[in-house]
């Protein structure tokens, strides 16, 4: 008969190794990593919100002022030389601006003698919650550079520098624009 031969068990340390599945450690390795790059997407969507929110004031803020220009050089021109022009049109409702002297320097104004025409504009579609509007001071100069000696007939240039201060994570942030545009006595379009 066959000797029984009692069989040694043996157990290599790769045994364990050749198991399907990961450790506990590299399941926290790998969370760790998932981790920081799920913060990295997450802050550059929240810093693309950001740059596009301030991207839609100031295109809003634009277009209203060349709205206003553009209202300007299409009214009666006598309108032009009244301390406030009236009869705009702004977000549906009829409108005025008070036009100031004009200062030395029309980019940067003068605040002793700037009239300011605020205007909220509720940018946000929020008519419940008025401190979320995005107000926009606009000032009005009226020039006459009329000329007869060099062939400039009856004409006005219209500066309309607007501004607005937009809240950033870091504060409050200024934003001003000057928009410049010629009138004569006949319309242009």
């Amino acid at each position: 008969m066959h000797p029984i031969r009692k069989r040694k068990l043996v157990t290599h340390p790769r045994s364990f190794r050749r198991r399907d599945g990961f450790t506990l450690v590299e399941l926290m390795v790998s969370l760790v990593i998932l981790s920081f790059m799920a913060v990295g997407v997450l802050s550059s969507m929240l810093q693309s919100r950001r740059m596009t929110e301030g991207s839609i004031y100031q295109g809003t803020a634009t277009t209203v002022a060349q709205g206003y220009i553009e209202q300007m050089k299409n009214m009666d021109y006598r309108l032009l030389d009244e301390a406030v022009i009236p009869d705009f049109m702004s977000q549906g409702t009829l409108d005025s601006l008070a036009v100031s002297p004009l200062p030395e320097d029309p980019e940067t104004g003068d605040a002793d003698t700037d009239l300011l025409n605020s205007r909220p504009l509720d940018i946000n579609n929020t008519p419940d919650d008025p401190d979320d509007d995005l107000v926009i001071d606009y000032v009005v100069y009226i020039q006459d550079i009329t000329d007869f000696a060099n062939g400039i007939g009856n004409s006005r240039r219209i500066i309309l520098r607007w501004s607005y201060t937009a809240s950033t994570p870091r504060g409050p942030v200024p934003f001003t624009n000057t928009l410049y545009a010629i009138r004569s006595r006949v319309p242009t379009f």
